[in-house]
C-alpha cells in the first residue's frame, strides 16, 4: 500500500511529462510493438518472433549484449514461437515458472546456447506492459524496486523474485496514480529514474538528449563493479573481517543476487547473503582456507605428494594446491572441469597402455593411431605414413589438451591431433562437450585467505606472486604465465578469480607486511564501529561509551592496532530487549574474551589492565582487579637490614572471584567510563 503519495504522484508524473525529452523515438518505437503483439497474439508472425527475441533494439528494450545470432534465431524459431504463445497465457506466477523451465530446457537440448532470461522477460513486458516493466536486467529492476520502495513508503514485501515483485511494484504504482496511467509511458520513467537516481547514483536533472536503454542479458558474465581483484582487510580482533568476507565474495560471484539484497534491512540482508554463501561454498566457487607459519608453496600450488599403493610400496605424484585447483576452474569458468578432464585423460592413457593403442581420426577424416607414451604424452602414428619412418611418431602433450579444452583458439602442438582427442572423449561420454564454450560466459571465483599475514609470503606464493596483479592476469593486455616446476605446465591467474585476505593487526602490524603483497593488494581498514552498539543500555550501562572508553585506554597504553572490535559486544546487542540475558552475556564477555586478550597485550601487566578498566579511580568495592600486599615479615627471613626493597614483592593483583558481587554491580561498569570526566554515569 503507498503510504506517501503526495511525493510520489508529481516525482513520476514529471518524469512522464519529459519522457520525449529524455528520448524521442522510444515511445514510438514501444507503442507499436506492444500494439502489434497484442493485435496478433496468440499466433505470432515472423516478424513480431523476430523482433522480440532477436533484434537488439526492438522499441520494449535495448540489449546491447546477451542477444542470439541470427543461425541460432533461425534454428529456435518455432520453438521460441511455442514459448511466447506460452506466455501469452497469462500473466501469472504458473506461467512464468513453466515458460523458464522451457527455456533451461530449450538450452539443455542445445536447441539454444544459453538460457536468455533477458530476452524473455522483454517478450513478457511487450505482452503485459501494464504488469511488467520494461527493466529486463533483474539486478537493474531490483534496484528500481528497492529505491522507490525506500523513498516513497511503498510497504513492498521484498519477498519473492523478478516476476512476482513486478507485480506488486506495478500494482502499488497505478493505485497511487490511478489505473488510466499510460503503462507504456509509465515502464519508460521508471528507466529514466533508474539512469537518474540510481545508475549515476545522484539526484540530478537529466539532460534533454538522446538516452539509450541499455541492457546485459541475466546470466551473462556480469561486471561485479569496481571490487578490487586482491583485497585485504585488516584491523584488530572482534572488527567484522570475517563478516565483511562474506558480503565481498557475493558480490563478487553473484552481483545480481547482491544487488538484490543490498538495500534489505540488516538482518534481512546478512540472512539472504548467508545463503547466497553457503551455496557458493557448496559448489567450490568460493574456497576458504587459513595462513600459519609452516604452509607453503606445495600446500598451495603444486607439489609432489606422497601416497601408499596397494602393493605396499612408496609412490610421489604431483597434486595441485588449493590455489592452483581454483585457478583452473576459474579459467574454465566452471568448477570440477579441470578434474572431470584430468580424470578422463588418465582412464584414457591406462586403456592405451592395455590395449597398445586405438585409432582415430581427424577432424578432416583422416585416421592415425593414438599410444601411450609417458604420463605427460600421448604417441601419434598417421596411418597413411610407413611406421618405421616415424620412429616413435609425433607428440601430443596432456597439457595442449587441458590448453585447447579451456581456450579452443590456444595455439599448440599438432593441434587437429590434440583436436581429435578431445572429440573422442567428448563422443565417449568422458567430458562435457559444452565446456568449450565456458568461457564465453565465465562465472566468478573467490579465494579466502584468513590470517594472511601469518604466512611466509615468499615461500608460499613463490614466483607466481606476480602473476596476481591485475594487470598480469590471463586476458589482460599485460598477462603473465609461468611454467610451474613440477608438472612442468604453464600456469596463469585467470581474470575472473578474486582473492580476499584478512589480516589480524594485534597479531602483526601492517608496517611489517611482506612489500609484494603490499604493493599487489588493495587495503581495507576495518575499526571498532561503535555505531554497531548504538544505544545499547543494559542495567544503565552505555554499551558504546563503554567500548569507546576502554579502546580509548588501550590506545594510548598501547596502540591503536590492540584495540577491541565491536564483534565483542554483538551477543549483547542480540540479546538487549531481555536485560537480564543481555548483562550475563556482558559478564560473560568481559571475563572470558576481553580480560585474556588483554592479558595477552601487555603480557601480564595487570597494572595496566586495571588503568584500561578504570580500577585506579575507582573505590575498591568496585573494582575489577584489585591490589593486594602480603602482610609478610622480611625481617624474619632476610633480617631487620635491608628489607625495604622487598616491599613490591609483597604486591599482587587478584581478578574478583566470579561469584564477587562487583560484577553484579552497575555502577562498577559505569566507572569504567564515568569517571574518566569525573562525573557519574
Amino acid at each position: 500500500m503507498v503510504q506517501d503519495p503526495a511525493m510520489l504522484v508529481p516525482f513520476f508524473r514529471s518524469h512522464i511529462a519529459n519522457n520525449s525529452e529524455y528520448n524521442a523515438l522510444w515511445g514510438v518505437a514501444y507503442q507499436q510493438l506492444v500494439e502489434q503483439v497484442q493485435n496478433e497474439k496468440p499466433d505470432f508472425s515472423d516478424e513480431t518472433i523476430r523482433q522480440i527475441w532477436y533484434e537488439r533494439q526492438n522499441g520494449v528494450s535495448s540489449l546491447m549484449q546477451g542477444g542470439m545470432s541470427w543461425n541460432e534465431f533461425e534454428g529456435a524459431k518455432e520453438q521460441l514461437r511455442e514459448l511466447t504463445r506460452m506466455m501469452a497465457e497469462g500473466c501469472t506466477k504458473d506461467v512464468y515458472d513453466r515458460v523458464i523451465a522451457r527455456l533451461l530446457e530449450l538450452k539443455t537440448e542445445k536447441v539454444l546456447n544459453k538460457a536468455y532470461w533477458a530476452l524473455c522477460h522483454r517478450a513478457l513486458a511487450a505482452l503485459y506492459p501494464s504488469q511488467i516493466c520494461s527493466v529486463v536486467n533483474i539486478s537493474n529492476f531490483f534496484s528500481i524496486y528497492n529505491y522507490l520502495n525506500e523513498k516513497f513508503q511503498l510497504g513492498l514485501s521484498k519477498k519473492g523474485e523478478w516476476f512476482e515483485r513486478n507485480l506488486e511494484l506495478t500494482a502499488a504504482l497505478y493505485r497511487a496514480l490511478g489505473t488510466d496511467t499510460n503503462p507504456i509511458a509509465l515502464n519508460m520513467s521508471l528507466w529514466h529514474i533508474y539512469t537518474q537516481f540510481i545508475e549515476n547514483k545522484e539526484e540530478s536533472n537529466v539532460i534533454a538528449g538522446s538516452m539509450v536503454q541499455q541492457e546485459k542479458e541475466v546470466g551473462a558474465s556480469v561486471d561485479s563493479g569496481q571490487l578490487p581483484k586482491n583485497t585485504i582487510l585488516y584491523g584488530p580482533p572482534g572488527t567484522g573481517k570475517t563478516y565483511r568476507t562474506i558480503d565481498l565474495a557475493v558480490r563478487a560471484c553473484e552481483p545480481e543476487a547482491y544487488a538484490r539484497v543490498k538495500n534489505t534491512h540488516p538482518a534481512e540482508k546478512r540472512r539472504e547473503l548467508k545463503k547466497i554463501y553457503d551455496h557458493l561454498i557448496a559448489e567450490k566457487r568460493v574456497r576458504f582456507i587459513t595462513f600459519h607459519q609452516s604452509f607453503g608453496y606445495e600446500e598451495f600450488i603444486e607439489g609432489l605428494r606422497a601416497e601408499t599403493t596397494d602393493e605396499g610400496s612408496v609412490r610421489y605424484e604431483i597434486k595441485a594446491g588449493i590455489f592452483k585447483q581454483i585457478c583452473e576452474d576459474a579459467a574454465f569458468g566452471h568448477s570440477g572441469v579441470q578434474l572431470e578432464l584430468d580424470e578422463a585423460l588418465v582412464r584414457l592413457q591406462e586403456r592405451l597402455a592395455e590395449s597398445g593403442g586405438i585409432t582415430l581420426e581427424t577432424l578432416r577424416g583422416k585416421p592415425f593411431q593414438l599410444t601411450y607414451k609417458s604420463p605427460t604424452t600421448f604417441g601419434i602414428f598417421p596411418s597413411q605414413s610407413k611406421k618405421e619412418d616415424l620412429g616413435e611418431g609425433y607428440n601430443v602433450y596432456l597439457k595442449s589438451i587441458r590448453q585447447v579444452y579451456q581456450d579452443p583458439k590456444a595455439e599448440v602442438h599438432n593441434p587437429s591431433y590434440v583436436r581429435s582427442i578431445i572429440s573422442h572423449l567428448i563422443n565417449q561420454g568422458e567430458i562435457a562437450s559444452t565446456a568449450q564454450n565456458i568461457s564465453q560466459k565465465r562465472q566468478n571465483y573467490v579465494l579466502i585467505i584468513d590470517e594472511i599475514n601469518r604466512g611466509n609470503i615468499s615461500k608460499i606464493f613463490g614466483e607466481l606472486i606476480t602473476l596476481i596483479e591485475t594487470s598480469k592476469r590471463a586476458g589482460e593486455p599485460e598477462a603473465l604465465s609461468v611454467m610451474l616446476p613440477y608438472s612442468s605446465t604453464s600456469f596463469s591467474v585467470p581474470n575472473n578469480l578474486y582473492l580476499i585476505g584478512t589480516m589480524n593487526t594485534a597479531d602483526r602490524s601492517l608496517t611489517a607486511l611482506d612489500t609484494a603483497l603490499r604493493r599487489r593488494f588493495e587495503f581495507e581498514a576495518m575499526l571498532p564501529d561503535i555505531n554497531v552498539l548504538a544505544d545499547t543500555v543494559v542495567n544503565g550501562i552505555n554499551l558504546p561509551r563503554l567500548l569507546q572508553t576502554l579502546n580509548d585506554r588501550i590506545q594510548v597504553l598501547y596502540d591503536s592496532e590492540h584495540t577491541l572490535g565491536h564483534a565483542f559486544f554483538i551477543p549483547v546487542v542480540q540479546a538487549k530487549e531481555d536485560e537480564e540475558l543481555a548483562f550475563e552475556r556482558l559478564k560473560r564477555i568481559i571475563r572470558n574474551k576481553v580480560l585474556p586478550l588483554l592479558e595477552e597485550y601487555f603480557y601480564n601487566d595487570w597494572q595496566k589492565i586495571r588503568m584500561v578498566l578504570g580500577d585506579n579511580q575507582k573505590d575498591r568495592k568496585r573494582q575489577f582487579i584489585r591490589e593486594v600486599t602480603d602482610q609478610k615479615q622480611f625481617s624474619d627471613l632476610f633480617g631487620k637490614s635491608g628489607t625495604d626493597d622487598l616491599q613490591e614483592i609483597g604486591t599482587r593483583f587478584l581478578l574478583a572471584d566470579e561469584n564477587d558481587d562487583v560484577w553484579d554491580d552497575p555502577q562498577a561498569w559505569q566507572q569504567i567510563y564515568a569517571l574518566r570526566s569525573g562525573n557519574e554515569a
